[in-house]
Order: C-alpha cells, then sequence, then structure tokens
C-alpha cells in the first residue's frame, strides 16, 4: 500500500524524470554527472502539481526557467508540450 510519503517520492520522481528526459533545455540527458541539474526546480513543480495548478501556470513556470534563468532559446511549443505532461501528473 502506498503512504502519503511514497506517492510524493513517486511524483517528485515522475516530475524529475520529466524534466531531464523530455524537458531537458540545457541538453545534459545524456551526461550522468548532470542529473541533478533541475531538482532546484522540483519543489515549485511539486506544489503545481499537488495543487492542481492550471496548465498555463506551469508553462509560464517553465518558460521563465527557459528564458530568465537559463536564458536559452526556448520552444514555446515544446514548453507547453511538457506544462501538458507535468499536468497530467495531477491527482484526478
Amino acid at each position: 500500500m502506498f503512504t502519503e510519503e511514497n506517492r510524493h517520492v513517486s511524483l517528485l520522481h515522475a516530475i524529475n524524470k520529466i524534466l531531464i528526459k523530455d524537458w531537458d533545455p540545457l541538453c545534459i540527458y545524456r551526461n550522468p554527472a548532470l542529473q541533478d541539474e533541475y531538482e532546484e526546480y522540483l519543489p515549485n513543480l511539486f506544489r503545481f502539481i499537488c495543487e492542481k495548478s492550471s496548465e498555463t501556470e506551469i508553462f509560464e513556470y517553465l518558460w521563465w526557467i527557459e528564458n530568465k534563468v537559463m536564458e536559452v532559446k526556448a520552444n514555446r511549443t515544446h514548453t507547453m508540450k511538457i506544462a501538458h505532461l507535468l499536468k497530467n501528473l495531477q491527482e484526478t
């Protein structure tokens, strides 16, 4: 039986997997030494998902990270896809 803590850990792993494998604006997926690169964004994304934030709110957070924090050339369509994947992690 899943405890609340197990669900939280599972959700954090799912978010991190999406960030590394699918989002990956810094192209670090194939570098094992950098697999923790996006962990600082996990708490906010976890909160967005637990609070059932909108896909738009998740998108805006990711977009801000890409453009203002990382200063990479972001792709709006790709970022919307990632926001959709993260939104789908919300429990119904």
